[in-house]
């Protein structure tokens, strides 16, 4: 009962000279007001497909088989709204990303940047390979452990 009393309050702070009547009601009607706002202005990123598809239902949607996340970075910076659903059936998974018709340009624009960070990522090795290459390299290059007395060092 005190957990959905909580998820149900909100708080109002004001900073009056005067606590008045009038002062409280429009603290409440400002606070209304926004809380209104926030619901019906349209999220940037990651929405519900029934925030997506509320005002109209002309949803595309595009199949993403890797990092989803690198995507959502991308999603984010054009400001496109959009819902991801993924589809375990098949393995490794598949992501669907629903966005809306009228944002076709700003997500054709973040999946070239998308796609361009993936196609880079896959031509550079990886860093343990890179790794054992110069663990090798360093190996062939290391000196004789033997030590000729020419040179003044102890022999082995």
């Amino acid at each position: 009962m005190q957990e959905e009393l909580e998820r149900k309050s909100i708080s109002v702070t004001v900073q009056a000279a005067k606590l008045t009547g009038r002062v409280m009601r429009a603290a409440v009607a400002a606070a209304l007001r926004k809380i209104e706002k926030e619901r019906t202005t349209p999220k940037v990123g990651r929405n519900s497909m029934r925030r997506l598809t509320a005002q109209t239902p002309d949803a595309h949607k595009i199949e993403v088989e890797d990092r989803i996340r690198s995507f959502e970075r991308y999603a984010k910076k054009y400001k496109v709204r959009y819902h991801v659903e993924k589809d375990i059936s098949v393995s490794p998974p598949k992501w669907t990303v629903y966005f809306k018709a009228s944002q076709a340009d700003a997500i054709e624009a973040a999946f070239k940047k998308y796609t361009q960070k993936t196609v880079k990522r896959e031509n550079r090795p990886s860093l343990l390979s890179q790794l054992s290459k110069f663990k090798e390299m360093a190996r062939k290059m290391a000196r004789d452990p033997v030590k000729n007395k020419e040179h003044g060092g102890p022999e082995r």
